[in-house]
């Protein structure tokens, strides 16, 4: 666990309960529950079809029949691969390389939209504006080749910025940023406009911003009131959160570690929810390397 974490970022029930009954003076989006029922988790495994080489960022489409993750497996670079299956009770098929998305360079945190249609990721390939830039691939259909990939100038900084899969009606990113500190990553909103699709300007989650914590992962679910994370001092261990509001207008607030998950001295990481809420992908290093592990959800 992470105490320094827990200080911060958790408060105290009392005045959970008065942040969420107060609700927002100006308009709103989604109305949440006054006092949200606990996620919790069983039959945690990992996703042995995937493999036991080092995978990570593991996102599903929203029919939960492809997923996209990143991997060395190659022992060349680490690149985005996908696998398929029939049907959400299936395993899933061969691995495959996504060799549109992937370069020579370094590829991270692989998203894929709900639809299947378009894949944002973080790569440190020549063209970008600093370290590791987002940047974006699509296709016309599910089967189609994927599109050259473009930098997304207008989510990216100098700095290393990381993106996750689209929450709220898929109309904002979260997405990790160390541009306004140099030691940890913060997690930032940007939202896009529905008629063009182009994101706007990049906002940071003050509430969940700590000078010697990470908030990384973020995982914004549908109806833009929970958001899971995982956060890690600089050099540690990074444990999985979960954080509500009550409004889309109100901070986040009553942050609490997923304990069903997390362990005492491994890593959780890349919290990804499925869109009817009873199926969780994660990665852990519980194993020896980060692999992706799969768990079943209830609401309590």
């Amino acid at each position: 666990m992470l105490p320094s974490l827990n200080t911060r970022a958790t408060v105290s029930t009392l005045a959970a309960a008065a942040v969420l009954a107060a609700g927002c003076t100006g308009p709103t989006v989604n109305l949440g529950e006054a006092t949200p029922r606990r996620y919790r988790f069983s039959d945690t495994h990992p996703v042995i079809e995937l493999g036991a080489e080092a995978s990570d960022n593991p996102t599903l489409t929203g029919d939960l029949l492809e997923i996209f993750f990143t991997s060395n497996r190659d022992n060349i670079s680490t690149d985005i691969w996908s696998a398929r299956r029939a049907s959400p009770a299936d395993m899933f098929g061969p691995v495959t390389l996504v060799s549109e998305a992937s370069s020579p360079s370094f590829e991270t945190s692989s998203a894929i939209s709900s639809d299947g249609l378009t894949l944002w990721f973080g790569s440190d390939r020549p063209g970008g504006l600093g370290g590791l830039d987002i940047w974006v691939t699509q296709r016309p259909t599910r089967d189609a080749p994927w599109s050259v990939p473009v930098d997304l100038v207008a989510l990216n900084s100098p700095a290393f910025d990381l993106p996750r899969p689209l929450g709220l009606h898929d109309l904002v990113m979260p997405l990790s940023s160390e541009r306004e500190s140099t030691m940890v990553y913060w997690t930032y909103f940007s939202a896009r406009a529905p008629e063009s699709g182009a994101f706007g300007a990049v906002s940071r989650i003050r509430e969940l911003s700590f000078l010697d914590q990470s908030t990384v992962d973020a995982f914004l679910t549908d109806d833009g009131l929970t958001l899971f994370y995982s956060s890690s001092p600089p050099e540690g261990a990074g444990d999985l959160f979960v954080a509500w509001r009550r409004t889309t207008s109100d901070p986040f607030a009553l942050s609490v570690p997923l304990d069903d998950l997390n362990t005492p001295t491994h890593a959780e990481r890349d919290p990804w929810l499925s869109p009817d809420g009873q199926t969780f992908f994660f990665t852990s290093d519980r194993g020896g390397l980060l692999q992706i592990y799969q768990a079943s959800v209830t609401r309590q």
